[in-house]
């Protein structure tokens, strides 16, 4: 029972921990490349724009994901 517990518990830790550091990357890279993505993706509807972000997000899925192992 208390390892079913702590196993949710970590999973929301881990899942907090990815949410930051997946919005301060994109926010980095937004930076670096001095665009707006929020605006150039829903008022703009900037497709290709959007899938760069997805895969961003994805690969530092990947990357967090082998950290955590």
């Amino acid at each position: 029972m208390w390892k079913v517990i702590s196993n949710i518990i970590e999973m929301f830790i881990y899942s907090a921990v990815y949410l930051i550091i997946s919005m301060v990357s994109l926010k980095i890279f937004g930076a670096s490349l001095s665009a707006d993505f929020e605006k150039r993706i829903s008022l703009e509807g900037n497709t290709g724009l959007s899938i760069i972000c997805g895969c961003l997000l994805i690969g530092i899925a990947i990357i967090i994901s082998s950290v955590f192992r």
